[in-house]
């Protein structure tokens, strides 16, 4: 059945480049009707060419750092009035997806690149500035540590002893391109109001972060970081504070 422009157009806007199956009846006559119909086979070009410079554009956009971790870290947590506020957030999330979803089409064929520190940091930092509720409340560490073990999440293990005599919060297990994250906030300063926060990641998820180096110091906003491996672990203390205060808590202080 021979189809007309209009029909034509509807068939091949739906067609992704490299996806249009020819071999069903309407899609192959709309491609047919391209030889025949000049103004359409101009309209055609003219759609390639403006999803070519979208697809550009959002290959340019670099995600919200630390969206999938809120997300993933708030999936069945809270009450009513959470859930209404997560429910929001989650279909503004939507919307940015759907508009990289053209680029996850057009990169899904090639490999993903290894983590960067960098990424991790700052996701991470992203999440724990907007005080985050905790999955595990304890003033002290081993209760944390023995609620650890039954997550499947890196455990609370080597902890510098002049941070882990420090009074806790709590913790809370995140997620990072799919490993898990033990976050474990620590009291400390005048009064206890300061938090450090400590994230651990097995170094499988960050591959380029080298083992038996001194701590990584390295700045975000008004946030300091230090970073260092152990048994197989990268540990990322991070704090409102400068890097004298790190120092501190840090392995051999």
């Amino acid at each position: 059945m021979q189809v007309n422009r209009e029909q034509a157009q509807l068939i091949l806007a739906a067609c992704r480049p490299g996806e249009d199956d020819r071999s069903d009846p309407q899609v192959a006559e709309a491609f047919a009707e391209l030889q025949r119909d000049p103004q359409l086979a101009r309209w055609y070009a003219e759609e390639r060419a403006f999803d070519e410079a979208i697809a550009g554009h959002l290959a340019a956009m670099p995600a919200p750092f630390g969206l999938k971790t809120r997300i993933l870290a708030n999936v069945g947590t809270g009450g009513k009035e959470s859930k209404l506020r997560w429910a929001a957030f989650i279909a503004t999330a939507a919307a940015a997806v759907l508009l990289l979803a053209q680029l996850v089409v057009l990169n899904r064929g090639s490999s993903t690149p290894p983590a960067k520190l960098a990424d991790f940091r700052e996701e991470m930092i992203s999440f724990v500035r907007l005080q985050p509720p905790l999955d595990m409340q304890s003033t002290s560490l081993k209760p944390i540590q023995q609620w650890l073990t039954q997550t499947g999440a890196p455990p609370a293990e080597h902890i510098p002893p002049r941070l882990a005599v420090l009074e806790t919060m709590g913790c809370r297990v995140l997620s990072f391109r799919s490993h898990k994250v033990t976050l474990v906030c620590f009291c400390h300063g005048k009064d206890n109001k300061d938090i450090a926060h400590l994230f651990i990641i097995d170094s499988a998820a960050l591959p380029k972060v080298k083992s038996g180096e001194p701590p990584v110091f390295a700045k975000w906003g008004d946030w300091m970081t230090a970073t260092w491996t152990e048994d197989d672990r990268v540990y990322t203390l991070a704090a409102q504070a400068n890097q004298a205060v790190l120092e501190q808590f840090l392995p051999g202080a």
